[in-house]
């Protein structure tokens, strides 16, 4: 059951990352589920880390180059004013609660075999 169940919960949370569907653009009234996704988080993070920061322009070949500046990448994902403090709390928060349901669940299915 695990292996159509894990994709099937994954898929709400890699849609809400802010990868396929700007942060912006999320109806208020599922806005709930980007603040929980891990992936948002651990998306954010990476694209604060390599774009972020006032990185230097980036080299092209080409005449124009839309995103030679690495702002351009943060402005398309709706990431400007974003800092690394908030997907890393993100994150870890995310580890924490998944490891402490975990410890619960494991907990009270233990009690309930032995009895």
């Amino acid at each position: 059951m695990a292996v159509f169940a894990g994709p099937a919960a994954c898929i709400p949370f890699l849609l809400f990352s802010g990868f396929f569907v700007n942060l912006s653009a999320i109806p208020s009234y599922m806005s709930w589920i980007a603040w929980i996704s891990y992936m948002r988080y651990s998306f954010e993070g990476s694209m604060v880390a390599i774009y972020g920061y006032n990185r230097p322009p980036l080299s092209c070949s080409q005449p124009y180059c839309h995103f030679r500046y690495s702002s351009k990448f943060m402005e398309q994902f709706d990431l400007a004013d974003s800092c690394y403090l908030w997907p890393l709390i993100g994150l870890l928060t995310c580890f924490v609660v998944i490891r402490l349901a975990a410890y619960f669940v494991l907990r009270f299915k233990l009690r309930h075999v032995r009895a």
